[in-house]
């Protein structure tokens, strides 16, 4: 496999726990690290049946790729459906840690699609292949959007360009995002979304 640095178009996929800071503070260390397999249990293989490649753990956060190392034409699509059955699956964590939670476990979603350079990053002692770019920093920003906006899912609007005759969207509008000099149009797929199947 070829993994020398080039630039592919790929849709960047980042999912959050909501309010992991206050589960830490409720579970022991052992429940949490049960607690994150459990969850990164379903992310990860639902990540994988859509063909998308797991690109790394963040605390309690996961980041996916559709379109580095496995490439398809629908990869925006792929990622979106991603996340819509990634939501339909936390009611079972929710069955195993209500009572202990004693509220509701959410996951948050963030997804940017875009130009990136995918290579391998670090040091010849540590390296990664992993990619880098706008939409990954866009992606990172938005998970960490939807709590303010009420949603569970957020999307740019590139993802949303190439997607829109695929899912029923919401329109957020407008927002300025650090780092960014024009504000970026963002949307959310709603629950019952799909309009087509892969």
């Amino acid at each position: 496999m070829d993994f020398a640095a080039k630039k592919v178009c790929a849709s960047v996929l980042f999912t959050d726990i909501r309010h992991f800071n206050k589960i830490v503070n409720i579970l022991s260390l052992e429940e949490i690290h049960s607690f994150l397999n459990d969850c990164f249990g379903p992310i990860v293989e639902t990540v994988l049946k859509y063909e998308g490649t797991v690109d790394k753990f963040i605390g309690d956060a996961v980041m996916a790729v559709f379109g580095s190392l496995i490439i398809h034409e629908d990869d925006p699509s792929r990622a979106i459906k991603c996340a819509l059955d990634i939501q339909k699956q936390i009611e079972e964590i929710n069955i195993k840690w209500r009572k202990s939670l004693d509220f509701l476990v959410e996951i948050d979603i963030g997804i940017c699609t875009g130009e990136v350079l995918a290579g391998n990053v670090g040091h010849i002692r540590k390296l990664q292949y992993t990619i880098i770019g706008k939409p990954v920093n866009l992606a990172a920003q938005l998970v960490h959007m939807c709590n303010a906006h009420n949603v569970e899912i957020l999307i740019d609007e590139y993802t949303h360009e190439k997607t829109k005759d695929d899912f029923a969207f919401k329109e957020i509008g407008e927002k300025l995002i650090l780092g960014f000099i024009e504000p970026v149009r963002l949307y959310s797929p709603k629950t019952s979304a799909v309009k087509k199947e892969i």
